[in-house]
């Protein structure tokens, strides 16, 4: 395999880059909010009446005084982890997946 043409490579200072970026993504800004301005106007939205119900569900999935404790055990080091069954646990995911 040979290399037919290359490119010459330049220096760039990083001020430069930085300045061209900034005009490409205040180019991009300029068209995204003319854009997304005119699609407020003509798009209207309606919500099933499952997600209103989920949204308005007031069951707590989530045991959050549990989650403290673990949250605290971490942050002081005191939380065991048994790095045997996590690793158990992907292997069985992995092989349940194929």
């Amino acid at each position: 395999m040979s290399i037919d043409r290359t490119q010459q490579i330049t220096a760039t200072s990083l001020p430069e880059l930085h300045q061209e970026m900034t005009k490409r993504t205040d180019k991009s800004s300029a068209q995204h909010a003319s854009s997304s301005s005119h699609a407020r106007a003509c798009t209207r939205v309606s919500l099933s009446n499952q997600v209103s119900d989920l949204q308005s569900d007031t069951t707590q999935d989530i045991n959050y005084s549990r989650l403290e404790s673990i949250k605290s055990a971490l942050a002081a080091g005191e939380l065991p982890i048994d790095t045997d069954k996590i690793s158990q646990s992907l292997v069985q995911e992995m092989f349940q997946l194929s």
